[in-house]
């Protein structure tokens, strides 16, 4: 009976003492605690039971980290670090080279075969109006040849006419008189213009 009563005495710190003491005991585990903290410190610890049991165990944790030995890396470690994490690197980029590629040929041979298929629907369900497309285009095809076949035998029968032949021999002979006249033209201004600069220098 007197012990439950002495447990329930027993005053539990609140949220913010716990905080404070968490902080004052990381200092005094890195030995940084000035006079005024020290003696904050070691009045949490007297008040208070629970806490003094974590400094406790947080001072033989510290001892027994400080008094195990330091590992050093073993011999090559850096370069075989180094070489594994570029392999790693090269795996990864051919990964995403290989999924890129298989993404590509994948999304071809969808578009491939929507096309093949629509294109059979297409020629499955309107075979007919395609035949006459390809009629249509055909007797076009065929007769623009025509047309042009009758246009140059017109214009070859027409040049082999005495009149044709009139008519080019006018032109050509208008032509030249045209590029005589203009040629004299700027025989006659180029001379004069340059008869007033020889009168000023006279």
């Amino acid at each position: 009976m007197n012990e439950r009563m002495i447990e329930t005495t027993v005053s539990q710190p609140d949220a913010a003492t716990l905080a404070e003491f968490d902080w004052l005991m990381s200092l005094a585990l890195d030995e940084l605690l000035d006079d005024e903290d020290r003696a904050r410190f070691d009045v949490l610890l007297a008040e208070y039971p629970s806490l003094a049991g974590e400094w406790a165990a947080w001072q033989f944790i510290d001892g027994e980290l400080d008094m195990t030995p330091a590992v050093a890396p073993s011999s090559g470690f850096v370069g075989r670090f180094e070489t594994h994490l570029a392999h790693y690197e090269q795996e990864r980029q051919r990964r995403v080279v290989l999924l890129t590629t298989a993404l590509a040929v994948v999304a071809g041979a969808i578009v491939f075969a929507g096309t093949a298929g629509m294109g059979a629907f297409v020629f499955l369900t309107q075979g007919q109006w395609i035949g006459e497309q390809m009629r249509a285009l055909t007797l076009a095809y065929t007769s623009m040849n025509l047309w042009l076949d009758s246009v140059v035998a017109t214009a070859a029968a027409m040049a082999n006419t005495p009149q044709a032949q009139a008519v080019g021999f006018g032109y050509t002979v208008a032509i030249i008189a045209m590029l005589a006249g203009w040629i004299y033209l700027l025989r006659r201004s180029a001379r004069l213009d340059g008869a007033p600069a020889s009168m000023q220098t006279e």
